[in-house]
């Protein structure tokens, strides 16, 4: 592996690291802190440099400020969070055009199941189970009537930091 695919794959396993740090942040308290968001926009810099131009990062921006715009319509009608939609934003710069249909599919899917989730009964069940291993606050997740949507942003970014690592590691 040379230097450059040595920093691609720490700045992606960082990136990585970063999405399981606003999941737990979103589920915990509902809110997604702006340094998580702002790392992992500042992470980009290096895997870019690193790629040697294999990665078209004007698009990623362009595709991220498309992200950003239509965040701020749905934030404007309440419809998301603020936290939810810097992540959105920053995790679709990451996707690019390459990865941003992957990742608004599979974060749209998982956000259904998790919607599901809180609107079935069973909810109650897997809240008690929670509450019974200790995962006080997940438990109050699902109690509650509020959707911690950074856990499915979370989930559509682990698609695409797998994607983006595969190439480096395979």
């Amino acid at each position: 592996m040379s230097s450059f695919e040595y920093v691609q794959a720490l700045s992606v396993a960082a990136f990585a690291g970063l999405l399981l740090w606003a999941a737990c942040s979103d589920v915990k308290s509902y809110t997604i802190p702006n340094k998580v968001s702002l790392a992992i926009l500042s992470l980009y810099l290096p895997f870019v440099l690193a790629s040697g131009g294999s990665v078209n990062w004007t698009a990623g921006l362009i595709v991220g400020a498309i992200v950003l715009v239509a965040g701020f319509v749905l934030f404007a009608f309440g419809k998301v969070g603020g936290g939810d939609i810097k992540l959105l934003t920053v995790v679709s710069v990451w996707a690019g055009p390459t990865y941003i249909f992957d990742f608004l599919v599979f974060t749209g899917l998982v956000g259904g199941v998790l919607a599901l989730l809180m609107l079935g009964s069973a909810r109650f069940g897997f809240a008690l189970a929670l509450e019974k291993i200790g995962f006080h606050s997940g438990s109050k997740v699902l109690q509650g009537s509020v959707l911690p949507y950074g856990l499915a942003i979370a989930a559509g970014g682990f698609v695409v930091a797998w994607r983006l690592a595969e190439p480096v590691l395979l």
